[in-house]
């Protein structure tokens, strides 16, 4: 069974944190929809370039199955991610039901030696 149809593709509620952090999973697109989600994608990619709080935005179609898309992100803040995702592309893409799952981990970089 691909990992998308069990239950653990389901990210729960997770802590967001205060302060900076990267974000990074998989988006599970309905295949009906994969081009679709592609196309949001190509948009929120365009925002973030001039977000603030927005420190590095990637998001890449899987080579293998392209109803899969991964992605990389990196916030300043809980604020930022959550401006972030307050946006009228986020809001139609889910009430459009593009997505089937999503797995993401929140997690704090390892900062540079000095």
């Amino acid at each position: 069974m691909p990992a998308y149809e069990s239950e653990e593709f389901l990210t729960g509620p997770q802590t967001i944190p205060e302060t900076e952090f990267v974000v990074f999973g998989t988006v599970y697109a309905f295949p009906e929809h994969a081009d679709a989600l592609e196309a949001v994608y190509a948009e929120t990619t365009r925002n973030a370039q001039s977000e603030p709080g927005t420190i590095y935005y990637c998001l890449c179609r899987d080579n293998d199955d392209p109803n899969l898309f991964h992605f990389f992100e990196r916030y300043t803040g809980r604020e930022a991610f959550e401006k972030h995702n307050d946006q009228p592309v986020i809001d139609k893409l889910m009430e459009d039901k593009l997505i089937r799952g999503v797995k993401a981990k929140f997690m704090k970089a390892i900062e540079p030696a000095p």
